[in-house]
């Protein structure tokens, strides 16, 4: 093997049993002779600086950054992903995971069918013309 993959996890929108298919297919028996490592990036919309003026959209911000970050927290601690590489990150998500991607120099993009088609949109990935769906470790080495 050439070199360790690195796969990022988009969290938006990730449902329980999507978890359960990472978790097995990197503990399934082919994983051993993969060197991957997890990162997990959970995008919160970005809003308008004149929303925090009204009271009550402070306090909807503030919630939804707290529940962000408990599910970032919750998927980490089911795949076994260590703080330090778990990203909680403000802006739009096409931009930002495309760009968390190539600063961690990521091989793949794990994200849920609605998220692929987000980041689909950007130029960014119109240039990348290898995406496909994984659904056996084996389709990483």
């Amino acid at each position: 093997m050439d070199k360790r993959k690195q796969v990022l996890v988009v969290t938006n929108a990730i449902t329980e049993d999507e978890v359960l298919q990472i978790r097995k297919a990197f503990s399934s028996e082919y994983a051993p002779q993969v060197d991957i490592k997890l990162s997990l990036v959970h995008v919160i919309p970005y809003l308008p600086t004149c929303y925090f003026n009204i009271p009550s959209m402070g306090m909807l911000v503030e919630k939804y950054f707290d529940e962000a970050k408990e599910s970032l927290s919750q998927v980490g601690s089911h795949l076994s992903v260590a703080k330090k590489d778990q990203w909680l990150i403000s802006g739009k998500i096409r931009t930002e995971v495309l760009r968390l991607a190539n600063k961690l120099n990521s091989s793949f993009i794990l994200a849920s069918a609605q998220q692929i088609q987000e980041l689909q949109r950007s130029l960014f990935f119109k240039n990348i013309h290898q995406y496909a769906l994984i659904k056996n470790i084996n389709q990483l080495k």
